[in-house]
């Protein structure tokens, strides 16, 4: 202190109290110079002094979360010494007051402590004078909820805080205008802002006029302009009107300009009444910094972001100030030391306070017109998002509004939300007006007080400060800051870190997370960690020789007083610590690392207790055997006597003791044997009763934990299988789904490679059918001009005819003419109408002769065009198979196609359909449903008549009905289409009800919407579920095609219902019945799935008599008939592909009759499809010298058939479940007399396993114009047959099908009326009535 001025850096507002305390109290009377002091042991400037903490206790200070009394600005404190280190005088200086805590408070925390105080202490008149009434009625005190702090009496404080005002020597008046000022701030915070788009206050409103009194302002104009805002341009004023919530931050943001100035009034007549009379008497000066301490709450705003700034110079100057007190003291002593590396926040500092850092990018956003927090925020992204700034600067993962600072002590999120407003903190230049020209003296002095300093602070004159841009709160508070680290880099610093040791402020509870958390906040784990890695144990010779000369023998130290003293430290070091890097050696002291000093200590006390053991083991040997000579020749004398009586007096007892013995023994003898038996007996009774009962338990408890585990362990096993089971089930579904779409997917292009890669082995046989089938067309066509022909000659003689009879006719108008006078009028109009109807008929006549002449034209051309095409075809075959003669290799077609066959061939054997997007939903629990509908029936706000309520829930009657007449009575005759080869050919059965084919799904809808409008879920659950199991019992008892399909739209039907229409109910029922739809579509679905099964069972019966006939036996191509059969007792195909085909046309009518989506139709056609590839394969693969190049071309031709059916009606995909049949008759056409025909084959037939061409080369009936397969061919064919022996393509697969179920239909609200009811169903016709009369729907 003698040296240089010191300063107290201190982060708890109670410390500093007391420090301030202690200074002013502390009396050092052995110092020259020292004023004397009175009775109370204080001068008067040092009892104003610790005036001034109640004060700024008051205004600046609040209850927080963590501390009742937290200081919310920062308070630099400067005690003035003179010479003789008197205090004569103090100066405050003041840094960032919270002024948001006056306009909002969190919960559980407070306003500033003295509008408490006031509430509670000021006396009834001022009161009365005031307005005032108790803290919860103020806006601004009570939003958080609290408004006590236990143990405080905020009265009594009040009497505190008022003797302090008094002793810095504020009058009672002034007091009392100060205490207007605070009310006139709690009444502001009532006046109620009110309107929807623009702000309006209300004339009356007290709290308005109370505000006005005692501001003395005018309460129009401040009313006027609480609710309107006043833009200058540079030819005119706009007033434009504010919204409600920019009146209220207008209104926030007067009463924050006022409080701040009344605190920055009272720091300035503090300043006044402290500071000393004459600046050349202060010597030196104790400055105590009490400073907010970091802080990090869930949202941190500007205030945070100033606090935390502060910290982290304070923390920089605090490292600075440590580590260069190492260093001086390592190099003064000149010992080997290395730099001792520790955190540096130089660069975190940078970011916020350099040039183009956060505060600068602050203001530069504050001064735009049109700058905004997000724009702020915006480019602090763009500035720090670089590398360089990692490591300080962070964005949040889910905001774009916020930013991190890595702080020394952790990282900070802060929310930009009101940085702008809280960096400007402007007040409109109307509400300033109207304060400087306020009636109220008070208030206009203490802003103008305030004005001055700030101008005075900013330097410059008046007409250059209003040319500059007004200073933010951000450059204010860097400014004092710079400032303040200046005045702790000319002091000597002491620290005190103040740690709270729990959260309840309870004494005497340790609470170590917590302080852990407070000491790395503070920076002190990271000073505890650099001094361990020096040396923080040092000790001066003299002391270190005094404390352990005794561990070395006396040879090294007696005499102590002429002791070379540093040799016998390095004796002593060298005996007991052979580390030579644990101490070091300096000019005067000794340097130990951390720890060493313990085992020093350690040592020195094993050292002692030694050589006290030995001290004390001879003295008390000594003792010892003088005492025991002296005892020892007493007591022998004593003894001799002693011993004589002893001997007389025990053989007397003796005697005595023997007889009483022995008559005791035999007494007791006999009383204990006598009771021991007795016992013995009882206890054995009781053991053997007692251990039979717990056997018995025993044994039962442990038949029913046996039984028990049983019936656990049966019920487990049981469950894990179930589910393991419906799991593996689902999974293989929903993979044999997905794996088929993209196979099939995949096969579309592959095939597409596949036939460009083998076109020229293809386009023989190809263009071979292509001639046969033009052949075939034009035997056809010359039949059909034959007879058309004989058609034109017929019509010709009956055109002749009528022109006959037209003459006829002509002849007897004209008779009749001459009687037209006589005839009636009837008679003459039955002429007419014969001879119009004579002429309509020969035109007509004439009309079809001209079209005949123009078809006939068409046909020539035709068949000439044919003729022409046939020509040109034929030498096309000759130069493809002359080329394809001449292919040099087909080595590289292989290795091309290679990748293509097993791909495609892993795709054909997977499963055929991939479930839609509308997968089967979960059905609401039933339950659920029951127990809503018991709380919601009476809650329906649709009331329906209970004639109608009865009806609707008839089971009995609408119900029966319904099932019976809509759903069972659907099935007619039939009316087979079938040709006239065979009666049994494939049928097709009646539309029921083609008419109106979606009846019964919008009937049941209604009477479902019906239900659910009117509360009754229940018996709208049981309902559907009875129809639809009537419906599943009607397709399987009438199987039919078309009563399937017919069940299966109306299904679709129900299921797009309740996807697109939801039904309108109170919102009491909404939730009710939308887990009812939900339950309706999942059943739906589940239905179109089972109707989808029994329309597949029911299209493979059909074809499994038609298929193989049809696609194998059937020889519809002329002049290739082959005569082998391979079967007994078949001569001739009982079906066509014909046959097939109108079959196919008949149940493609059926799906379009229905309007079934195009999904439901392209599985249906590719079921079909897959049941003809898989029968005829295995056919054609099981037959013996069946198989010839004839009977190929004519399943050629069937197949070709089949596909130009598929193209025309857009199923083109379906033909790759033929792939298996079309590559066998593409085997039985090529060549096979080599081993080299047979690489051929392979490549072509990529989709046959080796054993299935083995096979069909076995069963191969060569012509008599061929050469037949060698052997060699045959053992080749053998040679590449893998382990798989299987043949024939699996049937199972067919059993197994996958429904996709469609997308939902665009429908609207089905409307049914009693007349639009074709079926007899007069319980369903009245409730329709009923519906239509009470307009429910």
């Amino acid at each position: 202190m003698h040296d240089l001025d010191a300063l107290i850096l201190i982060t708890v507002t109670v410390s500093a109290k007391y420090i301030m305390r202690y200074f002013a109290t502390a009396d050092d009377k052995e110092t020259t110079g020292k004023i004397a002091k009175d009775q109370h042991g204080m001068t008067e400037v040092e009892e104003q002094i610790l005036a001034t903490n109640p004060i700024m206790e008051a205004f600046g200070n609040a209850k927080t979360t963590r501390n009742d009394n937290s200081s919310r600005f920062g308070k630099y404190i400067e005690i003035q010494f003179d010479k003789g280190c008197n205090i004569i005088g103090a100066k405050i200086k003041t840094y960032l007051l919270e002024r948001s805590r006056l306009i909002y408070q969190p919960e559980t925390e407070r306003n500033y402590h003295i509008f408490y105080q006031m509430c509670a202490g000021i006396d009834d008149a001022h009161r009365d004078a005031l307005g005032l009434k108790q803290w919860a009625d103020y806006h601004y005190l009570n939003q958080s909820g609290t408004g006590v702090i236990p143990d405080v009496n905020d009265a009594e404080e009040f009497k505190v805080t008022q003797e302090a005002l008094s002793k810095i020597g504020i009058s009672a008046s002034m007091q009392k205008d100060l205490f207007q000022v605070l009310a006139a701030l709690l009444h502001m915070g009532n006046i109620d802002i009110t309107g929807r788009n623009d702000a309006m206050v209300a004339e009356d409103d007290a709290n308005l006029a109370t505000t006005a009194k005692l501001l003395g302002i005018s309460a129009a104009d401040f009313r006027k302009w609480l609710v309107r805002r006043q833009i200058t341009t540079r030819s005119e004023k706009i007033v434009t009107n504010l919204s409600p919530a920019q009146a209220v931050v207008v209104r926030d943001s007067v009463a924050k300009y006022i409080y701040s100035s009344l605190f920055d009034w009272l720091v300035s007549i503090v300043n006044d009444a402290l500071s000393s009379s004459s600046a050349d008497d202060v010597s030196t000066f104790i400055g105590v910094l009490d400073i907010y301490g970091f802080e990090h709450f869930k949202k941190n705003s500007f205030e945070q972001f100033c606090i935390n700034y502060a910290n982290e110079k304070l923390q920089q100057q605090f490292n600075q100030h440590v580590f260069k007190l190492e260093q001086e003291e390592y190099v003064r002593e000149e010992i080997n030391w290395q730099f001792i590396s520790f955190s540096d926040n130089q660069k975190c500092i940078e970011m916020i306070e350099a040039k183009m850092g956060i505060l600068s990018l602050l203001d530069e956003e504050s001064r735009l017109p049109s700058g905004t927090d997000q724009g702020f925020c915006t480019k602090l992204y763009q500035t720090f998002g670089t590398p360089t700034y990692t490591e300080y600067f962070k964005k949040p993962r889910f905001s774009n509004s916020a930013f991190t600072v890595v702080h020394y002590a952790h990282d900070v999120e802060y929310d930009s939300e009101g940085f702008m407003d809280k960096n400007k903190e402007t007040v409109p230049d109307e509400h300033l007006t109207l304060l400087h020209g306020a009636q109220f003296q008070y208030l206009v002095d203490m802003i103008h007080t305030i004005s001055n300093v700030d101008v005075d602070t900013s330097g410059g004159s008046p007409k250059r400060n209003s040319v500059i841009k007004k200073p933010t709160l951000g450059s204010i508070f860097k400014l004092s800051l710079i400032n303040l680290m200046d005045t702790i880099a000319q002091t000597n610093v002491h620290y005190i870190r103040c740690i709270k040791p729990n959260e309840a402020k309870v004494a005497w509870q340790f609470e170590s997370n917590m302080v852990l958390a407070q000491l790395r906040a503070c920076g002190v784990l990271e000073t505890i960690r650099i001094s361990c890695a020096g040396y923080p144990t040092r000790w001066t010779f003299a002391e270190f020789v005094d404390r352990y000369y005794m561990l070395v023998s006396s040879d090294h130290w007696f005499p102590l007083a002429s002791v070379d003293q540093k040799q016998l430290c390095h004796s002593i070091l060298e005996k007991h610590v052979q580390d030579k890097d644990r101490y070091q050696i300096g000019l005067t002291k000794l340097f130990f690392r951390a720890g060493q000093l313990a085992y020093l200590e350690k040592a020195r006390t094993d050292r002692l207790s030694e050589l006290a053991v030995l001290i004390q083991k001879n003295t008390r040997r000594f003792l010892a055997r003088l005492q025991y000579q002296r005892t020892r020749a007493f007591v022998v004398q004593l003894q001799q006597v002693a011993r004589q009586k002893h001997a007389q007096a025990a053989m007397h007892r003796l005697r005595q003791e023997r007889a009483a013995t022995v008559l005791q023994s035999y007494w007791r003898m006999l009383v204990v044997r006598k009771a021991y038996l007795a016992r013995r007996k009882f206890v054995i009774q009781l053991q053997s009763a007692a251990r039979t009962t717990l056997a018995k338990h025993q044994f039962a408890q442990r038949r029913r934990d046996h039984a028990a585990t049983q019936i656990q362990r049966i019920m487990r096993g049981w469950i894990v299988r179930q589910k393991y089971q419906t799991t593996r089930a689902a999974i293989i579904r929903l993979q044999t789904g997905i794996r088929g779409r993209l196979g099939r997917k995949q096969l579309t292009v592959i095939k597409a490679e596949a036939r460009s890669v083998s076109h020229f082995k293809d386009v023989s046989y190809k263009l071979e059918s292509r001639v046969h089938d033009l052949t075939a067309r034009l035997e056809q066509q010359k039949n059909e001009k034959k007879e058309l022909r004989a058609k034109t000659e017929e019509l010709g003689s009956h055109v002749r005819q009528w022109i006959s009879s037209y003459d006829r006719a002509a002849q007897q108008a004209k008779q009749v003419n001459g009687d037209l006078n006589g005839t009636t009028s009837d008679k003459w109009r039955q002429w007419h109408h014969k001879h119009n109807d004579l002429e309509n008929s020969y035109f007509a006549s004439l009309d079809k002769i001209k079209q005949q002449d123009k078809e006939i034209e068409r046909l020539r051309d035709e068949l000439a065009l044919q003729r022409q095409e046939m020509t040109s075809l034929r030498d096309t075959s000759q130069q493809a198979m002359q080329s394809l003669t001449d292919a040099p290799d087909l080595t590289e077609l292989k290795n091309q196609i290679m990748a293509l066959k097993s791909q495609l061939s892993m795709t054909l054997a997977r499963p055929a359909r991939v479930p839609s997007n509308l997968t089967l939903d979960q059905p609401p629990p039933t339950d659920t449903v029951q127990t809503l509908e018991v709380h919601l029936a009476a809650e329906s706000d649709t009331h329906a008549s209970p004639e109608l309520e009865a009806l609707l829930l008839g089971e009995q009657t609408l119900h029966q009905e319904i099932i019976e007449t809509l759903i069972r009575s659907t099935t007619t005759g039939h009316d087979d289409h079938h040709t006239a080869a065979d009666e049994e050919a494939p049928k097709t059965t009646p539309k029921p009800n083609a008419e109106q084919p979606l009846l019964p799904a919008h009937l049941i809808y209604q009477c479902l919407t019906l239900m659910w409008k009117l509360g009754h879920l229940q018996q709208a659950e049981q309902f559907l579920l009875h129809v639809f199991d009537a419906i599943r019992k009607q397709c399987q008892d009438h199987p039919e095609l078309s009563n399937s399909l017919y069940w299966l739209s109306n299904a679709h039907e129900l299921l797009s219902l309740g996807f697109v229409i939801q039904p309108k109910v109170s919102s009491t029922l909404q939730l009710a019945v939308t887990k009812a739809n939900t339950r309706l579509k999942y059943e739906a679905q589940r239905l179109e799935c089972d109707l989808f099964v029994v329309i597949v069972k029911e299209t493979h019966q059909a074809l499994s008599k038609v298929a193989v006939a049809a696609m194998i036996e059937c020889q519809a191509l002329p002049g290739f008939f082959a005569t082998d059969t391979g079967r007994m007792f078949s001569n001739q195909s009982t079906y066509t592909v014909d046959d097939l085909i109108v079959y196919f046309n008949a149940v493609l009518d059926d799906l379009k009759l229905y309007d079934l989506p195009t999904t439901v139709r392209e599985q249906v056609v590719q079921q079909m499809i897959k049941v003809i590839g898989v029968n005829c394969f295995n056919d054609l693969v099981s037959r013996r010298n069946y198989n010839s190049w004839k009977r190929a071309m004519q399943i050629q031709f069937n197949l070709i058939a089949v596909e130009e059916w598929c193209k025309a009606n857009g199923f083109a995909d379906a033909m790759v479940e033929l792939e298996h049949l079309s590559q066998a008759t593409k085997l039985l056409q090529l060549k096979k007399t080599t081993p080299d025909d047979l690489e051929i084959i392979n490549d072509v037939c990529w989709a046959l396993t080796p054993a299935q061409i083995q096979k069909l080369l076995q069963s191969y009936n060569a012509a008599d114009y061929e050469e037949a397969i060698t052997h060699d061919v045959l053992r080749v064919a053998s040679a590449k047959t893998s382990d798989n022996k299987q043949l024939l393509l699996n049937t199972a697969a067919l059993d197994q099908t996958l429904f996709e179920i469609p997308d939902s239909r665009a429908v609207d609200m089905p409307r049914l009326s009693s007349t639009s009811l074709q079926l007899e169903m007069p319980h369903t016709r009245q409730l329709l009535t009923l519906v239509e009369g009470e307009k429910l729907l």
